[in-house]
């Protein structure tokens, strides 16, 4: 895996794959904000809540977590 502080993508299909990258990440990394990018605004947002989806939700499976900001 490449370190975590390079400006190469990074592939995350899993919520696995996104914990193994968090856990390469350093201290200092590990106490920033975390961090969404949204390329059709050009604008980084502080992510706010991690949920997870309701038996009544329309797209996603129930208890599918997802991030919000």
């Amino acid at each position: 895996m490449l370190p975590i502080n390079s400006n190469a993508p990074y592939g995350v299909q899993t919520y696995r794959d996104l914990l193994i990258m968090i856990q390469a990440m350093s201290e200092d990394q590990l106490n920033c904000t975390p961090t969404v990018y949204d390329g059709d605004t050009d604008e980084y947002y502080p992510m706010t809540t991690l949920l997870t989806a309701s038996d009544s939700h329309q797209v996603l499976d129930e208890d599918h977590p997802y991030l919000t900001f």
